[in-house]
């Protein structure tokens, strides 16, 4: 058997592996070639009936009937070529009529499109907007990474076509010969996803039920994406009811109405340090993942058997990129954030707690003893502009380098002002624009923005809206002359001409000159002290401003290394 035959049952067995735990148990095969794996593995597997129609058109009424009657989704699956588009017919039925079907069609691996291959045609986004979900299947391999990811788009694709409004799902799998799988039994993944859902709300039932296997157990909530403060107020109590620690990133506010000591502030640069004292029984995921990388592969090293991991997916888009999730909720957050906090049991302070707000606190007094966070480096200069908000102040932190100098170095001093943020796909572009849109609203605010020399490049054209209409946007440049974030990444190993050229990118610009094009007051910080004297004047005195922080790269790289190697030696003693 060879290792292409494995690596292709391994991952299809995974893939039907969530197709059965989203509630899967017909299928109907219109036989072909290129569907020979998906179709003999599907016809083995015990827990799934099913049928053999040679004409797909049948086929897919056939598949439509067994669904409407079952109220399940119900597989069809076709080889490559036409047979595809016979099934349209059925599908458009389906979308029109609230169906649950998952489609499968197989393909021609990328290397035999669009070259004259035999029984090839471009399959993808075949079926159009009569599809809630189109999904281009990876080449099958069977890492790890590859059999979570197989398993996750079956349960997620079967879920799907299940949520209102039901309907149909299409898949388009790209298989190489040869085509026969092995014969295995059915490969589960280490756990199995269990899916509980209200639609918009869970009963009272169903989150007592939760919060009662919750007792006594060490847990960690984690909240991704940005929230209003009134929110983050109810995550931040929720926390306080289990005992928990509570992690997200600068954008989620969980400071702004709180001073919580399980609120972990700068769990980026601690979190990789006390893994193996840090091992939670239950996480609780709300949302996408926060900014922190250390966080994420600390996530990703928890044992399955050792913890279990809810993810409360209010979108019902499965926006969970570790795929870790056992306990998957659909329900609008706020309302299930306030019903936990009204059904959990109230847990006394334990030792589990207090080693995480002894870690934070541990954290705060080492970057309070580095000497280079007392003088000016954009680092600092971050600090000093989160401790010199207004209470009613707004922060717009831009991408790369600056949003992640706030999240691993803002400390609890002077929580209350709202931060925003363009983290949907993490780009440069648009920066100053969207902060000028941010400013428009409350103007009489202090409003500022912290943005790298190459964000504020990339939309310096959206200056010209403050000019127009008189926004007071105070703009804190951190100019390292280039692109700061890769001297932090594997490319800096690159040599110095081709780093320079490629990522390094210096712009060479003047920015008094910036400033004078578009009508800004411009000031070049040589201190931490004038930085927060400008920044106190504009609490009550906001203006149109750049605030200019002279950076280097380098020195930055250098500083991080020291405080890491600080904070490690203080914790580990």
């Amino acid at each position: 058997m060879s290792d292409k035959q494995s690596a292709m049952t391994d991952y299809l067995q995974s893939f039907i592996a969530g197709l059965i735990n989203s509630g899967v148990q017909k299928a109907v095969i219109s036989p072909g070639s290129r569907s020979t794996p998906l179709a003999l593995l599907l016809h083995r597997n015990e827990k799934i009936q099913t049928y053999i129609e040679v004409d797909e058109r049948s086929a897919g009424f056939f598949a439509l009937g067994l669904s409407k009657v079952s109220q399940q989704p119900v597989v069809l699956l076709c080889t490559s070529g036409t047979a595809a588009a016979n099934y349209y017919p059925a599908i458009c039925e389906a979308k029109a009529s609230y169906v649950p079907l998952v489609v499968l069609t197989t393909d021609r691996p990328h290397e035999l499109r669009q070259v004259g291959a035999p029984q090839a045609m471009d399959q993808l986004q075949l079926f159009q907007q009569q599809v809630k979900l189109f999904v281009e299947m990876a080449l099958p391999e069977n890492t790890p990474q590859l059999l979570d990811y197989a398993y996750w788009q079956g349960i997620k694709t079967g879920n799907t076509a299940q949520q209102t409004p039901k309907g149909p799902v299409h898949l388009n799998f790209p298989l190489r010969e040869p085509l026969l799988p092995k014969q295995s039994e059915v490969s589960l993944p280490s756990r199995l996803t269990e899916i509980i859902s209200g639609e918009n709300q869970l009963t009272d039932q169903q989150v007592k039920e939760i919060v009662t296997s919750w007792h006594g157990k060490r847990g960690v909530l984690i909240v991704g994406g940005e929230h209003q403060p009134e929110e983050a107020t109810s995550f931040v109590q929720l926390a306080e009811k289990l005992q928990w620690p509570i992690i997200g990133d600068p954008l989620d506010n969980l400071t702004a109405e709180t001073d919580s000591l399980l609120v972990m502030n700068h769990i980026d640069l601690f979190i990789d340090k006390v893994l193996e004292k840090a091992t939670p029984e239950i996480v609780v995921r709300f949302g996408k993942l926060p900014l922190s990388k250390n966080l994420m592969l600390w996530l990703q090293q928890l044992d399955p058997k050792e913890t279990r991991t809810y993810f409360i997916d209010e979108t019902g888009e499965w926006l969970d990129q570790l795929k870790q999730g056992q306990i998957i909720i659909q329900a609008e957050e706020k309302q299930l954030v306030k019903q936990l906090i009204n059904f959990a049991p109230k847990h006394l302070p334990a030792k589990w707690s207090e080693d995480w707000i002894n870690w934070q606190q541990a954290v705060e007094m080492t970057l309070s003893e580095i000497t280079e966070l007392a003088s000016l480096n954009e680092i600092s200069a971050s600090r000093v502009l989160h401790q010199k908000m207004a209470k009613n102040g707004q922060l717009f932190i831009s991408n790369s380098n600056a949003i992640r100098f706030i999240d691993r170095y803002a400390d609890k001093v002077n929580a209350g002002y709202r931060v925003y943020g363009n983290r949907g796909i993490n780009g440069i572009d648009g920066i100053v624009s969207t902060a000028l849109g941010m400013c428009a609203v409350q103007p009489e605010v202090q409003n500022v923005l912290l943005i790298g020399d190459l964000a504020l490049y990339h939309d310096m054209n959206g200056l010209l809206l403050a000019k127009r209409y008189h926004f007071p946007l105070t703009i804190v440049l951190l100019n390292n002359n280039g692109g700061g974030i890769f001297s932090f990444l594997s490319q800096r190993q690159l040599d110095e001409e081709e780093f320079e050229l490629l990522f390094g990118t210096p712009i060479d610009l003047d920015f008094s000159q910036v400033a004078e094009l578009y009508g800004a007051a411009y000031a070049k910080v040589e201190s931490l002290e004038q930085l927060a004297s400008r920044l106190e004047i504009t609490q009550k005195q906001p203006q149109f401003q750049i605030i200019e922080v002279v950076g280097n790269r380098q020195e930055n790289v250098i500083l991080q290394e020291k405080v890491q190697a600080s904070i490690t030696k203080k914790l580990r003693g």
